[in-house]
């Protein structure tokens, strides 16, 4: 396996695109939010962590990126007990598999230091297998991202293939033909919307890190199914809430999730060019999801076409 070590779901190619449209939207808005926002103001120590992360990729911030290294080199939520679920401590797994792909090449690491990290790593993930018996298909698929994300971290092609292999079996058996995940809707407790974004998050998520590493699952395909089937479904429900079939959902509670969670809708963009998100990412853009992709707009939004004129 080719394992690359830059941004986990992103290259340099992507940076430098970002670069050479700075002065254009989304960009524009999306680096205001990167060199203005202040790390006291996030939402945790993680995201943080990932903001520190991408202000040294790509401004070159070496001073957030030896910050960034300083706090994993202490530990930094690398203990299962620091969190206060199970799926919380998965979440927190793959945001630390960012994290370090993000100052990987830091100078303040050592040869001793990044292997210590990566071995503490290996522990923390290693405790969260197998998964528990009363976990449900959301922490299925994001054990499935954290075994395929770690295994490009650690450069592990067990810990990648479980995880490829866990995206093929949802692909083959969880998702219905109109894009739903029967098991995230089956409970109708008021998050049955967040389940199935979650469950989305996660298929898309491994797809993305996947393809940096050799491996197309944007193509893979079951009975006409595709990660992009689950996609179109739950981008639709952005638009008319009022339709999700499982739970009372308003606009109220759709747009707020949407913006924090939706980070992943920049690389289902990017990768499958859907006509139905236009509008979606224009209102709510930029994106910033701790937990999957950190600061997307930046890495994978594309620039606005400039109008021309009749005669070009």
């Amino acid at each position: 396996m080719n394992y690359r070590h830059f941004g986990l779901y992103f290259t340099s190619e992507h940076v430098d695109y970002c670069h050479q449209h700075a002065e254009q939207e989304p960009f524009i808005t999306a680096l205001s939010l990167l060199n203005n926002s202040s790390e006291s103001a996030v939402s945790s120590s993680l995201a943080a962590l990932v903001l520190g992360g991408f202000r040294y990729r790509f401004n070159g911030d070496m001073q957030s990126g030896e910050q960034a290294v300083l706090a994993l080199q202490s530990g930094h939520s690398l203990e299962v007990s620091t969190y206060p679920t199970y799926f919380d401590a998965l979440a927190g797994a793959v945001t630390l598999a960012q994290s370090v792909e993000l100052v990987r090449d830091h100078p303040h690491w050592t040869v001793d230091t990044l292997n210590n990290w990566l071995m503490n790593y290996a522990s923390l993930t290693d405790q969260l297998q197998p998964l528990p018996e009363n976990a449900g298909i959301v922490e299925q698929l994001w054990l499935g991202l954290l075994n395929l994300v770690s295994g490009i971290v650690l450069e592990s092609d067990q810990r990648f293939t479980v995880g490829v292999e866990a995206f093929q079996h949802a692909i083959q058996n969880e998702i219905r033909p109109e894009g739903y995940l029967p098991r995230a809707v089956e409970i109708s407790d008021g998050y049955t919307l967040h389940r199935d974004l979650w469950c989305v998050m996660a298929l898309v998520g491994m797809a993305e890190a996947a393809s940096h590493v050799g491996v197309d699952l944007w193509s893979y395909e079951s009975r006409g199914i595709s990660v992009s089937t689950a996609a179109a479904y739950i981008t639709y429900y952005y638009y008319y809430p009022d339709q999700w079939r499982w739970d009372a959902v308003t606009e109220e509670l759709a747009k707020p999730l949407y913006k924090e969670q939706g980070a992943f809708l920049e690389m289902v963009n990017r990768s499958t060019h859907p006509r139905d998100l236009k509008l979606l990412l224009e209102e709510q853009r930029p994106f910033f999801t701790p937990a999957l992709g950190g600061l997307t707009t930046l890495t994978h939004g594309k620039a606005k076409k400039e109008r021309r004129g009749l005669f070009g």
